[in-house]
């Protein structure tokens, strides 16, 4: 069974940060952030504002949009890292939120950056063998959380915001998610990873060597694996990690940077809501059009990394 996408919703906190808000705190500066992020403002959640606030809100704007109820929905799967509860899943508190009735089975990842490609990648199996027929992904981070503002370098990267998806079973295998991959290597966790203290611990420059080779090498597999080649893909919306890292991915790509789609400017790093926040912001401007093929390639911590192919 194939699927295809029915529904998009998404959400930003109401509260933005511009570089010039850190300059004040920090021993840093808008020019010093531009040209080395790309970023320009974050939205933060306010302190009483949950992960699980931001993604009920997500998903009931994509219920909207594909005009269902939340009853109509037999799968909810959350990328998320962020959570201030361990347990239950922001799936099931989402589904609690909404009031639903029909006992749907819920479940979050944790694939840091690379999670929501993970939830689509859950998604595809489950509709490739026929046990769910219509199932919401969302990504939901609270980034600003983990906040140490006594380390610049990483201080400025991160921000707040939710976004869901919807895709319904199709006869079709041309549409929807039509392909994914996901890998992950254990063994070099420490590049980037969370302490103790729940601050964001994170070498740099290893971190970008890594995800300029990865995220290409995810691309370019998935590409070789559906038989088409970037001439067939009209957007590239990669993880929103770094200007840099996104230019340098799309030379290695040899993909036209009027091709990908950049929100890092506005949104900075959203982990796993990164990519579809993206979409959700080019679908509310008219950038992207219906039909259209989309590559998504990811890197995060774990390492993980992957990407996935969407006809939207």
């Amino acid at each position: 069974m194939g699927n295809r996408l029915i529904g998009y919703g998404s959400y930003l906190p109401e509260r933005v940060v511009a570089n010039q808000d850190f300059e004040k705190i920090m021993d840093t500066s808008d020019e010093w952030i531009v040209t080395r992020t790309g970023m320009r403002e974050r939205h933060f959640a306010r302190d009483d504002e949950t992960v699980v606030d931001m993604a009920t809100i997500a998903a009931q704007r994509a219920l909207d949009n594909a005009g269902l109820t939340i009853d109509d929905i037999d799968l909810v799967i959350v990328a998320n890292v962020s959570a201030e509860l361990d347990f239950p899943s922001v799936g099931c508190q989402v589904l609690g939120r909404l009031g639903a009735k029909n006992n749907a089975p819920a479940f979050d990842v944790r694939g840091a950056c690379t999670g929501f490609i993970y939830a689509l990648h859950c998604a595809r199996g489950f509709f490739t063998s026929g046990m769910h027929r219509r199932i919401m992904l969302i990504g939901a981070e609270k980034m600003s959380r983990f906040i140490d503002y006594n380390d610049r370098s990483t201080a400025v990267l991160f921000g707040d915001g939710a976004g869901a998806l919807i895709f319904e079973h199709s006869t079709s295998s041309y549409s929807g998610i039509i392909d994914t991959v996901i890998m992950s290597d254990g063994t070099e966790f420490d590049m980037l990873h969370g302490s103790p203290d729940h601050h964001i611990m994170m070498n740099g420059p290893e971190t970008y060597k890594k995800a300029v080779q990865l995220m290409p090498d995810a691309a370019n597999y998935i590409m070789e694996h559906a038989g088409i080649t970037a001439d067939n893909v009209d957007w590239i919306i990669p993880h929103q990690a770094n200007l840099r890292i996104i230019q340098s991915c799309a030379q290695r790509l040899e993909f036209p940077l009027e091709k990908i789609l950049v929100t890092v400017d506005k949104h900075a790093n959203t982990s796993g809501a990164s990519g579809v926040l993206a979409l959700a912001y080019a679908f509310d401007n008219d950038i992207i059009k219906r039909g259209q093929l989309i590559l998504y390639p990811a890197f995060g911590s774990g390492l993980t990394w992957g990407a996935a192919l969407i006809r939207v």
